[in-house]
């Protein structure tokens, strides 16, 4: 989570582009951009991996979890739990999240209301990816801060321990918005 002094240095690597407030200037955090990273990955043929935000304890943090059970975190893509990942399945809904290993139930809640305001919703939640059409490992997510839309850049790589999700984990097997969103807003 951001602390006020923290802004001003994460601040210094994005990059925007339009009106204040609005998606059309819409900063791009590590000046990511989710277009030209998918692109990228798409011509190349491989999944796109985040050096910023990487598959490793650093991404976690050392005072979430005992260092015996940080050592144990494996790293998964949707694609290798389920053969028919989707982002989404038959609309978001409050229902669609629960709690993982962490205990995280105030990003439960905050996402729940969110599902229940669609207008914000499809703010957050961009419909220009998913697992069928160009996937390429790369998603992106669009947080209100500070007055500004920030658009977030993750790969789907997301941490288990002892198979179960860290953090928020989605009902449905394989339906993982909740998962990636979470990702994205921890980065």
């Amino acid at each position: 989570m951001f602390t006020p002094g923290s802004a001003l240095t994460l601040e210094q690597g994005w990059q925007t582009t339009g009106a204040t407030g609005s998606l059309q200037k819409l900063k791009k955090f590590n000046n990511q951009d989710f277009n030209h990273l998918r692109t990228s990955c798409l011509s190349q043929g491989v999944l796109f991996e985040d050096a910023t935000f990487p598959a490793h304890v650093s991404s976690i943090g050392p005072n979430l979890l005992p260092e015996d059970k940080l050592r144990r975190i494996q790293w998964k893509r949707p694609t290798e739990l389920q053969r028919n990942p989707y982002l989404i399945m038959d609309g978001v809904s409050r229902f669609d999240i629960m709690q993982g290993e962490i205990g995280d139930c105030w990003l439960l809640a905050a996402v729940g209301s969110l599902t229940l305001q669609k207008q914000f919703l499809e703010n957050v939640l961009p419909k220009d990816q998913g697992f069928q059409d160009g996937y390429a490992g790369i998603f992106h997510f669009r947080f209100w801060q500070y007055g500004d839309w920030v658009d977030v850049v993750i790969d789907d790589r997301l941490p288990f321990l002892n198979g179960r999700y860290l953090s928020v984990q989605p009902r449905t097997s394989n339906e993982f918005w909740p998962s990636l969103l979470e990702k994205a807003y921890a980065k």
